[in-house]
């Protein structure tokens, strides 16, 4: 879980023609309705062809499409984005040989936890149009900050178990559905009480060769300036943890991942670790 502030505005935009039917080309966006996701199975083609497994449709704009091709510069003037880029879209239009168009859609990165990382090597076509690249857009939408500190549930304790054994009670089923008899539920998961868990949320620093003081871990496995490393040092010395050589962390219901619950009573060792609460860092 990564906690850099990344306050960029940019758009994520394809170019290039595509006649089909609105029926057709409109399909390609729509997400299957009541689908339950199974955080393996792309949510439609778009999100296939991106490497994603489901998007925000309010992020995505799509504008109408010509009924032929158009001059390339027609259709970069109606992109939203920063006057100083379009000079760029043009160069990159150019380079992939697309001279006249009749569609345009992009979709707006401007929150950190919605953001979408379109999967490399590129595709040849999306929809029939072609990835043009990332461009900045802040003049024309606005940011929404990312906080960096979020309430966290923490785990801290002492594992010499060699990295990869460590890491392994991490590891997701990517081979089974969810839900699946066969799916196989991770270590951490069944430690917790869950099925499956958001990656994107979890933190587990390779542990240190030795144990340290519980403020020393906190320094170089958290944060060295973390506010809450009081609070930390007193949850852990009241569980009789004075040093220790690994942590664990997870973001506590955040509003993007609500179905992670941590259950109740708490074992006395994750992964050698114990439960300490939840912190703002």
């Amino acid at each position: 879980m990564s906690k850099a502030h990344l306050n960029n505005v940019t758009i994520q935009l394809w170019i290039g023609n595509n006649f089909s039917s609105d029926e057709e080309y409109q399909h390609y966006f729509e997400e299957i309705e009541d689908k339950p996701i199974d955080f393996i199975t792309p949510s439609c083609l778009f999100c296939a062809d991106i490497g994603e497994i489901h998007y925000m449709p309010e992020r995505l704009v799509i504008l109408d499409r010509f009924s032929s091709s158009q001059d390339i510069n027609l259709i970069i003037d109606k992109i939203e984005v920063n006057e100083s880029e379009k000079k760029n879209i043009y160069e990159r239009c150019i380079k992939l040989g697309i001279t006249t168009a009749n569609a345009v859609f992009w979709y707006v990165n401007n929150d950190y936890s919605l953001n979408l990382e379109v999967q490399k090597p590129y595709k040849e076509n999306y929809n029939g149009l072609k990835y043009i690249g990332e461009f900045n857009a802040d003049t024309k939408y606005p940011f929404k900050a990312f906080d960096p500190t979020s309430d966290s549930h923490l785990w801290i304790g002492t594992n010499h178990m060699p990295v990869d054994e460590f890491n392994q009670y991490f590891e997701l089923d990517y081979t089974e559905e969810l839900g699946s008899p066969e799916y196989k539920i991770c270590g951490f998961c069944k430690d917790t009480g869950n099925d499956w868990y958001d990656e994107d949320f979890v933190g587990y620093p390779e542990p240190l060769k030795e144990e340290v003081d519980i403020a020393t871990l906190v320094d170089q496995l958290i944060a060295s300036d973390l506010d809450c490393k009081n609070q930390i040092v007193q949850a852990c010395n009241k569980l009789g943890i004075t040093k220790a050589n690994a942590v664990i962390w997870y973001t506590a219901e955040s509003e993007y991942d609500s179905e992670f619950k941590l259950k109740k009573p708490y074992k006395d060792s994750y992964n050698g670790l114990k439960y300490i609460g939840v912190f703002k860092f």
